[in-house]
């Protein structure tokens, strides 16, 4: 058993069960959960099981974790059962093999191929945003999905799919999403062997992305075209620069799955926190508009995101008071001395960045959403106190793509519409793998014409 080897351990979080712990909190709270947490320790043991999981609330903690003693982690038990589903990718993949793919991938997404994608991304933000009516109520996290997902698939695949493809697609990776985080935090790794509707679908789902996704690289393995401008060609042809190596189909597989999985919901849930904030804030929502109105011209276009300053605090402040992700986990490889505890080799550890950016200590007023607490010359935030997409080795490399997505959305939409929340609507923050909104219906409203 991983528990801390001193007499005085971490302080463990109130509410622990028999047998599964505080596994039921994490399923059906875990947004409260850990943000309650702040008000204990550095460190706070929570159990999932019989075990205890150690939660980094401190940001000194969590940079020592993911940045200065990083060698001396690996990715932890959770990302060891999302190798099911998601393979070798980056997301899972540790060491040199981890490096080698993230070489291979990082052109990829160098700004050039940013400044690409960004034009595809105006364009399905400006057509769905287009489709709307004035007075329509739309389910605002599920149209950050679609587009999102679209965005994704666009840039990945480049050409427009195959219907029953995209379909597909479009129906199965939230499944694959919400079955993935069951089985990460499932304590016992028996949910998933029984034969549950929600474990047949998942299998279902697994198997028709899988078939799809292969029929992509085979096909355009077979065609490729030496110009081809998205990620799925860009891959297939990068070259290892020691071995000259191409990955293989299994490797190509594994990265597109995992951009799949990573780069929709997550964006998504980003877009669906902000408009909700925007909703609950109309002077901010003002200020927004005004700069979009003034600023970015007659189509938003990745070369006036550097000229809407507001817009990208805005999408920063977003980030911090709602940030979309889920929980990072790591597991000591070595014994570890962290806050004055010592650790064996194998102890687990989890960080949740909504957790850090929420903490009092390093940003005032947490819970009030002030964009211009990122005004130039504002007091910095400490190192490990805010990690919107991770820090160190394993920082997400779409980093500048979600970001370039956030704003180039938010400038099309905000440009045409705002979004007025219903009194009615009981938003409530949801965590499957990432942490979105759930019943956020919001009135489609026009903006006034000067």
């Amino acid at each position: 058993m991983a528990t801390a080897a001193r007499l005085t351990a971490p302080p463990t979080a109130p509410g622990r069960l028999p047998l599964i712990g505080h596994a039921l909190e994490m399923w059906r709270r875990p947004l409260e959960f850990l943000d309650s947490l702040t008000a204990y320790d550095q460190i706070v043991a929570v159990y999932l099981g019989p075990t205890p999981t150690y939660v980094l609330a401190g940001p000194e903690v969590v940079d020592r974790v993911m940045v200065a003693d990083a060698g001396r982690f690996a990715k932890g038990r959770s990302f060891e059962k999302l190798r099911d589903y998601l393979g070798e990718g980056l997301a899972t993949s540790e060491g040199p093999f981890h490096l080698r793919q993230r070489r291979l991938m990082q052109p990829a997404f160098h700004h050039r191929q940013i400044d690409h994608y960004a034009r595809a991304m105006a364009r399905l933000a400006e057509e769905r945003v287009a489709s709307w009516q004035a007075g329509q109520v739309v389910d605002v996290t599920q149209e950050m999905v679609d587009l999102s997902l679209a965005i994704v698939t666009s840039t990945l695949f480049s050409t427009a799919l195959d219907e029953h493809i995209a379909a597909d697609i479009r129906h199965d990776v939230p499944v694959v999403l919400r079955g993935v985080y069951n089985r990460a935090i499932d304590p016992t790794g028996l949910w998933q062997k029984l034969p549950t509707p929600g474990n047949r679908r998942l299998a279902a789902a697994h198997d028709r992305l899988r078939r799809a996704i292969d029929h992509l690289i085979r096909t355009r393995r077979t065609g490729l075209a030496a110009e081809q401008p998205d990620l799925l060609s860009m891959l297939l042809q990068a070259q290892d620069a020691d071995s000259g190596n191409t990955m293989t189909d299994q490797q190509v597989y594994d990265e597109l799955i995992t951009l799949l999985v990573a780069g929709t919901e997550t964006v998504a849930g980003g877009l669906a926190w902000l408009f909700h904030e925007l909703g609950r804030h109309p002077a901010v929502d003002r200020e927004l508009h005004e700069e979009l109105r003034t600023r970015s011209g007659e189509a938003p276009s990745f070369e006036h995101l550097d000229h809407l300053p507001y817009t990208r605090r805005v999408v920063e402040e977003s980030l911090r008071m709602r940030n979309p992700g889920g929980v990072t986990m790591r597991r000591a490889t070595t014994e570890v001395e962290l806050a004055g505890y010592r650790f064996p080799p194998g102890a687990e550890f989890m960080f949740s960045a909504l957790v850090l950016h929420r903490n009092p200590h390093h940003f005032h007023d947490p819970l009030k959403f002030h964009p211009d607490r990122w005004l130039p010359g504002q007091k910095a935030a400490p190192r490990g106190a805010f990690l919107p997409f991770g820090a160190g080795r394993h920082r997400c490399i779409g980093e500048a793509f979600a970001r370039a997505e956030m704003t180039t959305v938010v400038a099309a939409l905000a440009r045409r519409w705002r979004l007025e929340p219903l009194p009615e609507a009981q938003v409530r923050g949801v965590m499957t793998s990432t942490n979105h909104p759930a019943n956020l219906l919001m009135r489609v409203a026009p903006r006034e014409v000067r």
